[in-house]
């Protein structure tokens, strides 16, 4: 990857920075730039996450990303772009980070967005706390909102979740390969009729993941669900309680497969795999707009 990189500017310079960088890798002034991208960072290690993150993913399509971090200071930028591991196919990355008093970020920020593409917003960490001006100005320039209930907790989340257009949760995407095992096992007839006596699950898991995939069951379900957590770094084990008869969908050690088994069914593997933090904020760049299963399964996991 060639990446090259300015000392710390003026936010007024950003832009002609950013064409002299272009123009130095050989680059058209007319850039291909696909959306733009800010992240928000708390601390060092959110900064060093963010860069690992925009290596990953920005080889593979051209954006503008913004790495946003509180400083006491008049807001200043460090600009840098890359052309991806192929010069040749043309994907021009730009990066500006911008380092300042948190109050001035926002109009910072909205100052360095490429009009007419859509805005994600990356907050890494804990949230602030109810009616925080800043979060509510980030939140107002974004087109969807890309926040991890694993970090910030889940009635974080959801008070988060009243204010943005469109929010995703890391935590609740870390769930998708569990749901559809989960829903798998109830395809069979005589497995469809032993849900209508599902009363309770035990996850082994993080916390809000667990508590997601137990409110995303009552929001299906439309009614009560039991859930008994055993904390975990990742989800490993789903033992679904169904009156008299359970069912199992388990982690093979420390491997991406594991086996989903129940009543009537063979035992079967199943993909569970543990993304990276890169390819889940990938996938969430390709889409917009709210996901009403999510909205309905944090619902009920609040009010649980």
């Amino acid at each position: 990857m060639s990446r090259h990189q300015s000392g710390w500017i003026d936010v007024g310079e950003v832009e002609r920075a950013l064409a002299a960088l272009r123009a130095g890798e050989g680059h058209p002034s007319v850039r291909a730039t696909t959306l733009n991208l800010v992240v928000r960072c708390g601390n060092a290690e959110h900064l060093k996450t963010a860069n690992r993150v925009l290596d990953r993913i920005g080889s593979s399509r051209p954006l503008r990303a913004m790495i946003v971090m509180p400083a006491t200071r008049t807001p200043r930028a460090r600009v840098s772009s890359d052309s991806g591991d192929d010069h040749r196919r043309g994907v021009f990355n730009e990066l500006v980070e911008l380092r300042g008093n948190r109050v001035a970020l926002p109009s910072s920020v909205t100052s360095l967005l490429v009009a007419d593409l859509p805005v994600f917003l990356w907050w890494q960490g804990e949230l602030p706390p109810e009616g925080d001006a800043v979060l509510e100005e980030m939140i107002e320039l974004t087109t969807r909102m890309i926040v991890d209930s694993d970090q910030a907790g889940i009635d974080a989340v959801a008070r988060v979740d009243a204010l943005a257009t469109g929010l995703v949760d890391l935590a609740w995407v870390r769930t998708g390969p569990w749901r559809e095992a989960i829903a798998a096992l109830f395809d069979g007839r005589s497995q469809r009729k032993l849900l209508d006596h599902l009363v309770a699950i035990e996850v082994s898991g993080p916390r809000n993941q667990s508590a997601l995939l137990a409110g995303w069951l009552r929001s299906r379900l439309g009614r009560e669900v039991g859930l008994d957590t055993r904390r975990a770094v990742r989800v490993n084990r789903v033992r679904l309680i169904c009156g008299d008869e359970s069912f199992l969908v388990e982690r093979s050690g420390r491997n991406e497969h594991g086996i989903a088994s129940g009543p009537g069914l063979a035992p079967r593997t199943v993909a569970l795999p543990s993304s990276a933090v890169a390819l889940l904020l990938a996938g969430e760049l390709d889409r917009l707009g709210a996901e009403r299963p999510f909205e309905d399964a944090l619902a009920e996991a609040q009010a649980a």
